[in-house]
């Protein structure tokens, strides 16, 4: 049996789809160094949202999320909204999380080397 290639999306049909998920201005370019929380300002639930939105639309397969992002055991890709859950690290409980930015281009890699037929 043939299976058919999977059809990645270019970088530019990539970061429209960002663009029109975070509502990101028309004005401002989307480039593979643009950073979602500094630039875009996705943080919190809403970086949450567009993962699940990403994954969906571009059919991956994230089961397992820390190894497809290469996390470390306290790193996490988005800050917390406002000011979150009390911070218990403040109290010496637990370590303080790290947040490791995430580009744009990052992502697009992320996502053409998870995508499913």
């Amino acid at each position: 049996m043939h299976e058919e290639p999977v059809q990645r999306p270019t970088f530019d049909e990539f970061a429209l789809f960002i663009r029109e998920v975070v509502g990101y201005p028309n004005r401002k370019a989307v480039t593979p160094e643009t950073l979602f929380e500094n630039d875009m300002g996705v943080t919190g639930d809403d970086g949450v949202d567009l993962l699940e939105a990403t994954e969906k639309r571009f059919n991956t397969d994230w089961t397992d999320f820390r190894a497809v992002f290469n996390l470390k055991p306290d790193e996490y890709l988005f800050g917390p909204e406002g000011f979150g859950l009390f911070p218990l690290w403040w109290l010496g409980i637990g370590r303080k999380p790290i947040i490791r930015p995430l580009t744009v281009g990052e992502l697009y890699v992320v996502v053409c080397r998870t995508m499913r037929a």
